[in-house]
């Protein structure tokens, strides 16, 4: 038995639809003339089904009510009209509703239609709540997710939107994923995008460079799952920024190839240039008497001598980590090599002159 609501303004067929629905064993909670007074019962009743004419009095007609209906109350509609114009049935149809029925009614087509439009609407209800709920757990997730399908983002947690440099999910969404993705990445990344959907299996973990809306390129290491959402296949992808994990592994390895040198004198150099350490062994080949630190090592002649123009050219190209350098030491010639250590966007934090 559902609880079930009448907007019809002819008594007549007010009449036959109250006796045709106790027939059936439903539950009949109010019945009304207007699409107002329908929107009023609807708060006060809470009905399980409307069963509502077109052409009804008022400043609303059956359409536009059913629409403000579903939209504030979530019930399920059915439209009982003689109006078979296409332009009305049209519009019926574009305000997705559940059944529409011609008049004169026949009881055993009203029940089945109830019944229909009644669990069709559960099952629309239920997947409602399921998304809702999947995306209240994307968006308190900790880490950046986005949802792709069909090769354009469907949804982002806010993780993710900071990954893409922006703020508005607006910005980011129905656009498609590859756009994001660097030139020398994106092959790679068009390939696990196009493979054939299996649910449950996991995206193997790679690698790869996304670049934000304002041109920040992201470090991201990508892994990730196939999923349903929306009642499509989709890509479920956890996309970690380890931009700062790749900068500390590039330091690593640029100190490993220092020791790996085996030379023993190194002098550190901030980004203007000057000194801000240097070792014994150093010293000792510098053979200097005054503290040096804090020096602009352009302007330390005679005592150290630098190409001053090879090292700021070669500083200009983010892509150069090293490069061999002529260093003049107390009279000493000493062939060099120079490390860069460079921040996110490619800036120069330090140099070492080993």
């Amino acid at each position: 038995m559902f609880k079930i609501l009448v907007v019809e303004d002819d008594n007549f067929i007010s009449t036959t639809l109250s006796f045709f629905l106790k027939s059936l064993g439903h539950q009949l909670v109010g019945k009304c003339a207007s699409g107002a007074e329908a929107l009023e019962l609807c708060k006060k009743y809470e009905p399980e089904i409307v069963l509502m004419d077109i052409h009804i009095e008022g400043n609303m007609d059956g359409i536009q009510t059913a629409e403000k209906i579903q939209r504030d109350f979530e019930i399920p509609v059915i439209f009982v009209s003689s109006d078979t114009s296409e332009d009305v049935v049209e519009r019926a149809i574009i305000s997705d509703s559940y059944g529409y029925l011609i008049k004169p009614i026949q009881k055993r087509d009203l029940g089945i239609t109830i019944d229909l439009a009644y669990y069709k609407h559960k099952s629309a209800m239920d997947q409602k709540r399921r998304e809702q709920g999947f995306r209240q757990f994307i968006s308190g997730a900790a880490a950046p997710i986005v949802i792709v399908a069909n090769g354009r983002i469907r949804y982002l947690n806010m993780n993710a939107l900071d990954l893409f440099h922006s703020h508005y999910i607006e910005d980011i969404m129905g656009l498609p994923l590859l756009n994001f993705v660097n030139d020398k990445d994106k092959e790679a990344f068009k390939s696990v995008l196009e493979q054939t959907p299996q649910h449950g299996l996991a995206i193997p973990h790679f690698k790869t460079s996304i670049r934000g809306l304002h041109g920040k390129d992201v470090d991201a290491a990508v892994c990730g799952s196939w999923i349903t959402f929306n009642n499509d296949d989709a890509l479920q992808l956890i996309m970690f920024d380890i931009s700062d994990e790749k900068k500390i592994l590039n330091e690593l390895n640029l100190y490993k190839k220092i020791l790996d040198d085996g030379t023993k004198g190194y002098l550190e150099l901030n980004q203007t240039f000057e000194i801000v350490n240097y070792n014994t062994a150093f010293q000792n080949l510098a053979n200097f008497k005054t503290e040096i630190k804090g020096e602009s090592i352009f302007n330390l002649k005679p005592v150290i001598e630098i190409e001053k123009d090879l090292i700021t050219e070669n500083l200009k190209n983010k892509k150069i980590t090293d490069f061999d350098i002529e260093l003049k030491i107390s009279s000493k010639k000493l062939k060099c090599k120079v490390y860069v250590f460079r921040g996110k966007e490619g800036e120069v934090e330090k140099i070492i002159i080993s």
